[in-house]
C-alpha cells in the first residue's frame, strides 16, 4: 500500500511541477514592453525622477501617474539602473517568484502538501479561475501580485504570533496602497494591540526613511503631493465600465447611466459625484463588512480554518470597497479562491452548504469569462454589457461563498448547549 501511495504522491508532484513550467512559460512569454504604459512606465519613470530628486507626483488627469509612497520610489529605484525591457524582465520575473511564494506560504500553514491528488485540483482550478487575473497583472508589470504577496506573508506571520515581523510588513504595504488598511481594522476587531502599534511606529518610520536620500524637506514636499494626488482622482475613472468597485457600480447606477454621452465616452461625462452615491456605497460596505465579521470582536482565540476564511473576506471586501478595481487587480481573488477551493475538495464544508458554495464558485466562473470581449461583435455591445459589472457580481459570490463556508465551520465547531451559553468546540465534548 505505500508503494502504491509513493507512485501517486510522486504523480503528483510531477504534474505540479509540470504544471508550473508550462504556466511560468507562458507568464514569461506574455512579458511586453508594449503593453505596460501607465502602470511599469509610470514605475520606472517616477524613480528615475526621484533619484534625479525632480517632480514625482504629476497630476495626468488620473492615468499615467504615480500614486505610490516615496518609499516606493526608492525601493524601485534600482530597476532604473538597466534599460526598460531588461527592468521589465527583472520586475515580472520577480512577481512570478512571488506568485509561487504565495503557495509556499500555504504549505507552510499547512493548507497544502503538493502530493495530494486534492492539491493538483485546487491548483488547476484555481488558475483556471483566476488565470486571466495574473496574465493581466504580469503584462501590465502591474503591483498587485507583490501586494497579494505582502498580504499573505502579513497573515502567516499573523497567524504564527511574529507579531513586530507582521507590523514591518503590513507598514510596507500599505507604503504601496492602502488596500491593506481592511487588516488593521481586523486586527483592531482581533484586540491585535501589541501588532497595532509596531504598525504605527513602523508606517512613520517607512515614511521618514526616504528623507536619508531626499533630505528631510523634500521628503515632506513628496509626502504632502503624494497626498494631495491621491484625493484628485477625476470622478471618470469611476464610470468606467472596466471599473468593478461598489463605488463605480452606484457612480454608474446614479450619474453615468443617466448621461447623453455614450458608454464608450465614459470619459467625457462631466458630473461629479452625488452625495447619494457616497451614501449608498458607504451603507453597502458597512453591510459587507459587518455581516461577515460581526461575531469577530466577541471570540478572542479563533479556529484556524475560520481565521483563513475571515482573511479571504478581507481580500474580497477590499476589491468591492477599493473606488479602483479593474481586471488586474482582482489577482487578490487567489486567496479567496484558493481557501474555498480547499475546503470543498477535502470536504470541510459538506452537505447543501458544499454544494451552494460549489455552484457560486462555478457561477463565479462563468461571470470571469463572459466579460470577454470574444464573445460579442462589436466593442459597444461589449461596454453595455460591461455596465453591469459582471467582475463585481463575480467577487460578491466569492463573497457569500465565504459566508457559507464561515457558517458552516461554525456549525461543525462549536455547538451550544441546549438551554445555555456556553459554547464548546468538539475537541472539548
Amino acid at each position: 500500500m505505500s508503494i502504491v501511495q509513493n507512485l501517486q504522491n510522486n504523480y503528483v508532484r510531477y504534474s505540479i511541477i509540470l504544471f508550473v513550467f508550462i504556466l511560468t512559460v507562458s507568464l514569461i512569454l506574455s512579458i511586453s514592453p508594449k503593453h505596460t504604459r501607465g502602470d511599469f512606465d509610470v514605475y520606472y519613470a517616477s524613480s528615475q525622477n526621484y533619484l534625479a530628486k525632480a517632480p514625482v507626483y504629476i497630476p495626468h488627469d488620473g492615468i499615467e501617474e504615480f500614486k505610490y509612497s516615496p518609499l516606493f520610489a526608492l525601493v524601485f529605484s534600482p530597476l532604473t539602473m538597466l534599460s526598460k525591457p531588461l527592468a521589465l524582465y527583472v520586475w515580472n520575473i520577480l512577481n512570478i517568484f512571488l506568485l509561487y511564494l504565495i503557495f509556499y506560504l500555504f504549505y507552510k500553514l499547512k493548507q497544502m502538501s503538493f502530493s495530494k491528488p486534492q492539491d493538483l485540483l485546487i491548483i488547476v482550478c484555481l488558475f483556471a479561475l483566476a488565470g486571466q487575473f495574473i496574465f493581466s497583472d504580469i503584462r501590465l508589470g502591474q503591483i498587485n501580485i507583490f501586494l497579494c504577496c505582502l498580504m499573505v506573508l502579513t497573515m502567516y506571520l499573523e497567524i504564527n504570533k511574529k507579531y513586530f515581523w507582521a507590523s514591518v510588513i503590513l507598514a510596507f504595504s500599505l507604503m504601496i496602497k492602502f488596500f491593506p488598511l481592511l487588516f488593521v481594522l481586523y486586527f483592531v476587531l482581533r484586540r491585535r494591540f501589541k501588532l497595532l502599534g509596531f504598525t504605527i511606529l513602523m508606517t512613520v518610520f517607512f515614511l521618514l526613511l526616504p528623507s536619508i536620500y531626499s533630505g528631510f524637506d523634500l521628503n515632506l514636499r513628496y509626502l504632502h503631493d503624494w497626498f494631495i494626488l491621491l484625493k484628485s482622482s477625476p470622478a471618470h475613472l469611476l464610470y468606467s465600465v472596466k471599473n468593478n468597485s461598489l463605488l463605480s457600480f452606484y457612480s454608474w447606477f446614479f450619474i453615468a447611466r443617466h448621461d447623453m454621452h455614450s458608454v464608450i465616452d465614459y470619459n467625457m461625462i462631466q458630473k461629479g459625484l452625488t452625495p447619494e452615491v457616497y451614501y449608498f456605497w458607504g451603507v453597502s460596505c458597512f453591510i459587507f463588512f459587518s455581516s461577515f465579521f460581526y461575531d469577530t470582536f466577541f471570540v478572542k482565540h479563533k479556529e484556524i480554518k475560520i481565521a483563513f476564511l475571515d482573511y479571504s473576506c478581507l481580500f474580497v471586501c477590499g476589491l468591492l470597497f477599493n473606488p479602483l478595481a479593474y481586471l488586474n487587480a482582482l489577482v487578490f481573488l487567489i486567496v479567496p479562491y484558493f481557501f474555498i477551493l480547499r475546503f470543498l475538495f477535502y470536504s470541510e464544508i459538506s452537505g447543501k452548504y458544499g454544494f451552494i458554495c460549489a455552484f457560486f464558485i462555478s457561477l463565479s466562473f462563468i461571470f470571469n469569462i463572459v466579460g470577454h470581449v470574444i464573445f460579442f461583435k462589436d466593442i459597444h455591445q461589449y461596454y453595455v454589457f460591461l455596465q453591469c459589472k459582471p467582475l463585481m457580481w463575480s467577487i460578491i459570490l466569492v463573497y457569500l461563498s465565504l459566508c457559507l463556508g464561515k457558517f458552516s465551520l461554525k456549525h461543525y465547531f462549536y455547538l451550544t448547549i441546549e438551554g445555555g451559553n456556553c459554547i464548546i468546540s468538539p475537541s472539548q465534548r
